[in-house]
């Protein structure tokens, strides 16, 4: 509690963070705990059990939400044609390289180097191709073809603005352009578009997807697992929601295929063996034991915007949750709170009526709060009564002395709906104040087979 009491005595101006020494010898302030995550649990396991049956899922519903998954996942090689509007596409790349940039020096980005850049795009034969493939490695899309970080501010750190999503490894793709020098294709996922490297990338013909297609699945329910890839003696690291197609099951091993590049980059399917412990059989029942195995995987993680470094944001701890579970969810906040059209607007509701909302109908573990640039996963009630998220923030606003500034948080966390709130939050920063959607996924399903509210 004595974090709690300085962080208090802080906000009032009569209580300093400690200092604590640094590497080099001097000293640096410390980043204090926010409240809720020293007197929460942060582990899924109590509210899972709390949760109890209301988990369950209807037969009906796990198979309409199956059905949505498998045709999402695959859209990259079963339609006819790009989910994208090209020609806006074009036209946002070369926004993007004409604007005002920092790099990662704090300085502005050189026009010259961004005009270099836009040049790589060969935009001038945008789009040159239309070829099916899939991705052989765990890699990371990027809104131009550079590895170079686009800041909107010096002291913007870690908002990169050309940091897209990871892209794992046994994805299915779609190869729309490729680079001046050759290195990069420009790509369409499942759920976005930009740049990959052509190196993670083989370009998949019907006969390697009908056969990819047709076997049972396995998913990795684990973070940090070592894959092998038998052919190339390569190996890579996955993590949760990965996807192998099972060729095998022995009594403590699973073998499974896995994408590798063949000559001319043309997919070919080689073998791979891992641990029972680390992988299961797709989708995973969504009960609390997995639930529960998910979560607290995923609780306590480092943030990553864009699922930098390969850590995660909000919108990527999420849809890393649910899929498992074979429950689609789109890549980014916004879409992923629109991915259920029936959806209850809180906008200009009080807080209070918001809490009655949130009694009333959302479903612990199912329903999704939204507010805009951030998503959270309710979770159900603390003893108080108080809605609890689970969600992986960057930061708060709280007041000093002089004016509001930010405290980071920097993981995924379980919390109320106003964290920070013992610091003296700046007015009207709390989520409860600025959550303006609620969306329930198993509201995609037939109204007879959604869970009882």
């Amino acid at each position: 509690m004595l974090s709690a009491v300085c962080s208090i005595l802080a906000a009032l101006g009569g209580c300093a963070a400690p200092l604590e020494k640094g590497s080099s010898g001097g000293l640096h302030r410390a980043i204090t705990e926010i409240d809720d995550v020293i007197l929460l649990p942060q582990e899924i396991t109590t509210y899972a059990n709390v949760a109890g049956e209301r988990l369950t899922i209807g037969t009906g519903c796990r198979n309409t939400l199956l059905a949505e998954f498998r045709e999402r996942f695959y859209v990259p090689w079963t339609q006819a044609s790009s989910r994208y509007d090209l020609a806006e596409t074009k036209k946002s790349m070369i926004k993007t390289a004409q604007a005002k940039w920092y790099g990662v020096n704090r300085r502005l980005m050189p026009a010259g180097l961004l005009r270099g850049i836009l040049d790589n795009c060969a935009l001038d034969k945008f789009p040159s191709r239309d070829e099916k493939a899939i991705s052989i490695v765990p890699t990371h899309l990027r809104g131009l073809p550079t590895h170079l970080p686009l800041f909107t501010a010096a002291n913007a750190y870690p908002f990169d603005m050309l940091q897209y999503p990871q892209v794992k490894a046994n994805e299915p793709l779609r190869v729309l352009h490729v680079s001046r020098d050759g290195i990069w294709f420009f790509v369409e996922t499942a759920y976005s578009n930009g740049w990959l490297e052509a190196k993670d990338v083989a370009i998949a013909d019907q006969n390697f997807i009908d056969s990819w297609m047709a076997l049972p699945q396995l998913v990795i329910i684990r973070d940090d697992v070592t894959v092998k890839d038998e052919r190339s003696e390569t190996s890579y690291k996955t993590e949760i929601g990965t996807f192998l197609p099972l060729v095998e099951a022995g009594e403590a091993w699973w073998e499974a295929e896995v994408a590798t590049v063949g000559k001319g980059r043309t997919a070919e399917s080689s073998l791979t063996r891992i641990s029972r412990e680390v992988a299961g059989r797709f989708p995973l029942p969504f009960d609390r034991e997995n639930i529960t195995l998910i979560g607290n995987q995923l609780a306590g993680q480092p943030y990553g915007w864009g699922e930098m470094f390969g850590l995660r944001d909000c919108s990527a701890m999420l849809r890393d949750f649910f899929q498992p579970f074979g429950i689609w969810l789109p890549r980014t906040s916004a879409d992923q709170i629109a991915s259920v059209q029936q959806r209850l607007d809180l906008s200009g509701k009080q807080p209070w009526e918001k809490e009655d909302v949130i009694r009333r109908q959302a479903v612990p573990f199912l329903s999704l709060f939204y507010k805009p640039g951030h998503i959270m996963l309710y979770i159900g009630p603390d003893s108080k009564g108080r809605p609890l998220v689970f969600h992986n923030a960057w930061s708060i606003r709280v007041k000093d002395a002089a004016a509001g500034h930010s405290q980071i948080i920097g993981k995924a966390v379980i919390t109320t709906l106003e964290p920070g709130k013992e610091a003296g939050l700046v007015e009207g920063s709390s989520l409860l104040e600025n959550m303006t959607t609620i969306s329930t996924i198993t509201d995609r399903c037939p109204a007879p087979q959604n869970p009882s509210r």
